[in-house]
């Protein structure tokens, strides 16, 4: 996949999630050279001109690097200390048959286990990682507006992990209530009414991931990764463990990494977002390289729109001298044909079409 080109125009131009944007040089003044930190103690606080000092802040780095750190975020730390735990649990205590047993490729909303695969013959490429993917339960959702989840979770039994279930979906439930929050930061910060994205996320398209990036992979000498990609969804908040291994294409063109920063979360802008704001926001490339020879964890939560939603570029992002840049979709069908690239279910064809109007 090509990231970098040269426009027709004669400057360099870096691959986002939707388009290409123009690489800054070095000396500019929005050059990234590192994720900002956000302190985001303040978006409950009932002074609006103090949330909207933390609101600013994240549609800034937002705008300009699609990726950010929160600190402050309120998510209790035996939650997080748990969700690593469940997660080792999975990957370790699980024997392959067992874990086979939620095979993804059997949901039809790519739920549940993904095995290591080293064939590059696949449809979608090798896969150099293992992971559980679980969807949105309204049970742990603290604003349900339904009953009806996006499709079944396979969970083991309580008698093979016991605890395991309750405590993965008490980290789902603070994951939704974080994410929505941070949907009105989006607003409020974009000069909307704070709550203009609530209605997108009622019953959202989202997947809690588990993720395992062994130390080593047995039959290849390559290191456990992810190759470079962005996210489909809204947004997504990312826990991970002490290893650096994320990636981030800056706007200068460069790689940088996200490392492990205790006490946070990572945060980036995802394609429908993206789609949403005409392309103001930006869904920003990034890749995983374990170099470090040891097991790396990380858990991220993908918020999606509903699934009925449709991902179009809002009036006030649209205009004569920037006009409506991608084709209306809905979230379901996006985040769908998306995974079916990475997921590459048998006799299901992959779309490789843009949804791009212009270049």
């Amino acid at each position: 996949m090509d990231i970098i080109r040269a426009s027709p125009d004669g400057y360099q131009e870096v691959k986002t999630g939707l388009g290409w944007r123009r690489v800054l040089s070095p000396s500019s003044t929005e050059a990234t050279f590192s994720l900002p930190v956000i302190d985001i103690g303040d978006i409950h606080h009932q002074d609006r001109d103090r949330r909207r000092l933390v609101a600013e802040e994240i549609c800034h780095a937002a705008v300009n690097v699609g990726f950010f750190y929160v600190s402050n975020h309120g998510v209790p730390d035996e939650v997080i200390k748990s969700i690593f735990s469940e997660s080792r649990r999975f990957f370790h205590e699980l024997s392959l048959e067992e874990k086979m047993q939620y095979d993804t490729e059997k949901h039809e909303h790519y739920y549940g286990y993904y095995p290591i695969n080293l064939d590059p013959t696949l449809p979608a490429g090798a896969k150099l990682n293992e992971g559980i993917n679980y969807g949105y339960e309204p049970s742990t959702d603290p604003e349900a507006v339904t009953s009806e989840n996006n499709g079944d979770n396979w969970w083991p039994s309580e008698k093979r992990l016991p605890g395991y279930e309750k405590n993965v979906k008490t980290y789902m439930s603070h994951m939704l209530a974080l994410s929505r929050s941070l949907l009105r930061m989006f607003a409020l910060g974009l000069n909307l009414e704070e709550h203009s994205f609530d209605h997108l996320a009622t019953r959202p398209y989202s997947i809690l991931k588990m993720a395992h990036y062994p130390g080593s992979l047995s039959g290849s000498e390559e290191p456990s990764s992810i190759r470079p990609h962005t996210d489909y969804e809204l947004l997504t908040i990312l826990l991970q463990d002490d290893i650096p291994s994320l990636e981030v294409l800056s706007n200068t063109g460069r790689w940088i990494q996200a490392k492990p920063i205790p006490g946070t979360f990572v945060v980036n802008i995802g394609d429908s977002m993206a789609m949403l704001t005409n392309g103001l926001f930006v869904s920003t490339m990034h890749r995983v390289l374990n170099l470090s020879k040891r097991d790396r964890y990380s858990v991220p939560f993908f918020l999606g729109a509903n699934q009925e939603a449709e991902l179009k570029a809002l009036e006030q992002f649209v205009t004569s001298d920037q006009p409506a840049k991608f084709q209306p979709m809905t979230s379901g069908e996006y985040v769908r044909r998306s995974l079916q690239a990475v997921y590459s279910k048998p006799h299901i064809e992959i779309i490789r079409e843009t949804i791009e109007l212009s270049g």
